[in-house]
């Protein structure tokens, strides 16, 4: 076995993992792209390592790094996102040994580097990741809750204003209002991550009165696909598809099928019907654009993005796990939801 960085032409073997390694739970879901290197587009620096059997030159398994900019503890502090840990499903009794090599050449990259610290983020109910991370040394803190709303057919919103080439630093500034209340602010996201986005058309701003939405478009980037519910959600998944197929007014998504969603990375409001109106109008939208699935994200002691968001919502926890470059433990506020995730 070898640990070396990873090659363009290691894309399709990648992809292949991706698609057979469904992250486990109450939920089971797996991410389908076209481009398993399309997230280091979003980071200004990183890396993607690969374990490679040596003898028939089967991909064992991966993990990516991205160097950011985040706000944490009252300060700017450089940071790396571990993400796409994958296991072939076929090596999955050798675990232990071709993470251990990983995390070896992955911790000589990062001494070499201006990092203060490391995160990576789970399903709470994801069992194998959790122990992953926790080998890795990373300590958990605070649950990121990721709010699945099926998107319904909603009635026009007046007063709603729509950007669709918006400022990349006018983005960023919503964020920078966050750092007197929030933790893992993202601090570059003007420079490396909106005008990218903006470029293909894929990041809305949208206003109403007090209320402000990022809205990014997944398609082909992260497109997810549920792979297996528990029976009762199965049921009410079944159940909800044959009412809907006799009156369309939502749309229900389908096992083992990838789901176009858009991502709403940020919302906020000061008056709490501009924030359901909003919803309201984003819905509409959404309608429109044949989209299946609005995600929100909000920090599990938070509750104002979940009180505009209706009744029918699903609830996919995310934790956060730290690592500390001094081997300090951070206590952190409440986190907003780094987008890049």
């Amino acid at each position: 076995m070898i640990v070396r960085q990873a090659k363009p032409e290691d894309n399709e073997k990648l992809l292949e993992i991706e698609r057979t390694s469904s992250q486990e739970g109450s939920i089971w879901f797996a991410s389908d792209r076209k481009d398993f290197f399309v997230k280091m587009n979003h980071f200004d620096d990183g890396f993607m390592l690969v374990a490679e059997d040596e003898k028939n030159g089967d991909i064992i398994g991966c993990v990516g790094a991205g160097y950011a900019d985040y706000w944490l503890e009252g300060r700017k502090q450089r940071g790396v996102y571990m993400f796409g840990l994958r296991t072939n499903p076929k090596y999955r009794m050798r675990l232990a040994r071709w993470l251990k090599a990983v995390i070896q050449k992955m911790g000589d990259i990062l001494e070499n580097s201006d990092v203060e610290f490391g995160f990576g983020s789970v399903k709470v109910d994801n069992i194998n990741s959790v122990k992953i991370l926790k080998h890795m040394k990373f300590e958990p803190t605070r649950v990121l809750n990721i709010y699945a709303v099926p998107v319904m057919r909603k009635g026009k919103v007046n007063g709603i204003s729509i950007d669709e080439e918006p400022d990349p630093q006018a983005l960023q500034s919503y964020y920078n209002e966050k750092i007197d209340d929030h933790d893992l602010v993202p601090l570059d996201l003007g420079q490396n991550f909106f005008p990218k986005l903006i470029a293909e058309k894929k990041i809305k701003l949208i206003k109403h009165n007090t209320a402000t939405a990022i809205v990014w478009d997944t398609l082909g980037e992260f497109d997810v696909k549920i792979t297996k519910l528990p029976i009762a959600l199965k049921l009410f998944r079944d159940f909800a598809a044959f009412i809907t197929f006799l009156f369309p007014f939502i749309r229900i998504p389908r096992l083992n099928d990838p789901i176009h969603s858009w991502n709403v990375i940020f919302l906020d409001y000061k008056d709490r019907k501009d924030g359901k109106r909003l919803v309201k109008a984003i819905h509409n939208l959404a309608w429109k654009n044949n989209i299946t699935l609005l995600n929100f994200g909000e920090d599990s002691e938070l509750a104002k993005v979940k009180n505009v968001l209706g009744i029918l919502k699903f609830t996919v926890p995310f934790r956060f796990a730290l690592i500390d470059r001094a081997r300090n433990k951070k206590t952190l506020r409440p986190v907003i939801w780094p987008p890049r995730i």
